[in-house]
């Protein structure tokens, strides 16, 4: 009986490395097709963070970009910057909310060759619509203690820029900067 079984063994063996081989070969043919697919949305990717706004005043270079003088002694600082789409004609934004004294709002002012006496009571030039459209948490006071204005940026290079201005003095010895600078 130990002959018969010796054949048999040697008969599977060719049939076995066949079966092996057919299966490797299923394998490796399955993921060359699969491979591409993954270029299609398949694979787990994650998509690129939306801009986060950070808490404090805007570094030295960042104003200079946006061409603001955020006045010494602001508080309750925060910023977005949103970049453009990358075409010609996309510019950058920057969002910015401060609190600062009269005199800062004065001297903020100033530097945009604007003064507080511009500012127009009851017109906020940026409004709430603009803030939540970019994921802002900030909340624009009441409407009775609001004043904003418009601003064009002096011209730095050939790049010309834009300020939205708006402004709560609900707290007039504290009032509360809200800007929208477009470069």
């Amino acid at each position: 009986m130990a002959d018969m079984t010796r054949p048999e063994r040697e008969r599977r063996l060719p049939v076995a490395l066949l079966v092996v081989a057919c299966c490797v070969f299923l394998a490796a043919a399955g993921a060359i097709l699969a491979a591409p697919l993954g270029h299609f949305g398949f694979q787990d990717e994650t998509l690129p963070k939306a801009p986060q706004e950070k808490h404090g005043v805007p570094g030295a270079a960042l104003l200079r970009t946006f061409r603001l003088a955020v006045p010494a002694g602001a508080r309750q600082a925060a910023y977005l910057v949103v970049p453009g789409d990358g075409s010609a004609d996309s510019g950058q934004d920057l969002y910015l909310r401060f609190r600062t004294t009269p005199a800062g709002l004065e001297r903020f002012l100033a530097a945009l060759d604007k003064a507080t006496g511009d500012l127009a009571a009851g017109n906020a030039v940026l409004d709430q619509d603009d803030i939540d459209s970019v994921g802002l948490p900030w909340r624009i006071g009441t409407e009775g203690h609001l004043a904003g204005l418009y601003a064009d940026l002096p011209e730095q290079g050939d790049m010309a820029g834009s300020a939205l201005l708006t402004v709560d003095e609900s707290e007039a010895a504290a009032p509360l900067v809200y800007v929208h600078v477009t470069v």
